[in-house]
């Protein structure tokens, strides 16, 4: 943690918790390493209070899970040992980052435990997610389903319902818009994520997309820049389905991997097909890393939606798209659909709307000044050597 980041820390003190003082509700979701549980209740126990600051500190919090949903991830206790290492390793370096990182579209961490990040007991407490973005691609699939009407042939569709389909085309595109805004907000502060997928995105209760798990995330060090701006990182990290190519080979990389793992989640976001659905890793390291395959996006699609995704997923990381150039472009797409009278996304609609609007300028002006650091680490998750 660099000196800044200490100075944000003390400037919006977390709060620290001892388990005991937790009263746990039932299970809500579970990843390799951790356990997630509701916060049911917080009792404190004064002999926990450092000093007069951090017993307010303690009450304020405690007195808000009457109000507000909490949960608490922690470590797993079935894992072998090696696996229980790199659990350990990856709470840690998750709340060093939302220890000092703010976003609308980053979940917020809200107390932490009162040991040490490296002690098996450590535990982080965060907001409540409802939802998943897994979970909103079934509710997707089922109104698109509900909403198309019945395919006559070469007639086309019969009695489509456009509200429905334009309501969900919407969520989709905002969905696309926030996840690029919450990883523009890292790259802003020279992190890269590395684990950009569906798993990873959720939706709190007011709706608002959240991006979480940081286990992965490093902090690009100028120092270990080299000539050609790229850095020697950790290869094989995340999970292969949206891996750029060079991350899967161990080949040098920087903060474009995100952008190819965009372009991946952003076709799915719109297809709400699975890429590269029932490939071996054998099969995608043929085809997809060695290749350059990619998933084929829609004709009937904005072509700058197909821009966005082709260029993100380009063999070439140089050629990818920087995402403040990715966030504007969504942003504008998402102020195009208010604008045009509940039509479904075309073509068509497009040109429309190029009509309307002036030349889109990528500038961003939303920049937290806040910055968060941490240091890559071989013990980090893999991807699923058998199927992807």
């Amino acid at each position: 943690m660099t000196n800044k980041d200490a100075e944000l820390n003390k400037n919006n003190p977390i709060p620290s918790l001892a388990l005991s003082e937790i009263t746990l509700g039932r299970m809500v979701g579970q990843g390799g390493f951790c356990l997630v549980c509701k916060v049911n209740k917080i009792v404190l126990n004064e002999v926990f209070d450092t000093s007069d600051e951090t017993a307010k500190l303690r009450s304020n919090f405690a007195e808000s899970v009457s109000e507000k949903q909490y949960v608490i991830k922690t470590l797993r206790t079935d894992l072998p040992e090696e696996e229980y290492v790199k659990g350990i390793v990856d709470l840690a370096i998750e709340a060093e980052f939302l220890s000092v990182l703010s976003h609308p579209n980053i979940i917020s961490m809200r107390a932490l435990a009162n040991s040490d990040p490296h002690e098996s007991k450590f535990f982080v407490i965060l907001d409540r997610l409802v939802s998943t973005l897994d979970r909103s691609f079934n509710k997707w699939r089922k109104q698109v389903g509900e909403n198309s009407g019945y395919w006559l042939g070469p007639f086309g569709y019969c009695c489509t319902k456009e509200h429905g389909l334009y309501k969900t085309w919407y969520e989709r595109l905002s969905a696309s818009r926030d996840i690029a805004n919450a990883i523009y907000f890292l790259h802003s502060k020279k992190i890269v994520y590395r684990d950009l997928k569906p798993d990873n995105l959720g939706f709190d209760v007011d709706g608002t997309l959240k991006l979480f798990d940081f286990g992965l995330a490093k902090r690009m060090d100028p120092v270990d820049k080299s000539d050609d701006g790229l850095y020697l990182l950790t290869g094989n990290t995340g999970s292969l389905r949206y891996m750029a190519p060079e991350v899967a080979k161990g080949e040098p990389y920087n903060q474009s991997v995100d952008a190819y793992s965009f372009g991946i989640l952003f076709w799915q976001i719109c297809s709400l097909q699975t890429p590269f659905a029932g490939m071996s890793a054998r099969i995608h390291a043929e085809k997809i890393i060695q290749k350059g395959e990619r998933p084929t996006p829609d004709r009937s699609w904005p072509l700058s939606w197909i821009d966005v995704m082709t260029r993100s997923w380009e063999p070439d990381k140089a050629r990818r798209p920087e995402f403040d150039e990715i966030a504007v472009i969504l942003e504008q797409q998402v102020d195009d659909m208010r604008g045009n009278d509940g039509e479904i996304p075309s073509r068509a609609t497009e040109i429309k709307a190029k009509k309307r609007n002036k030349p889109i300028v990528a500038e961003r002006l939303d920049v937290d000044t806040r910055i968060s650091t941490n240091d890559d680490d071989p013990n980090v998750k893999n991807y699923d050597q058998e199927v992807v």
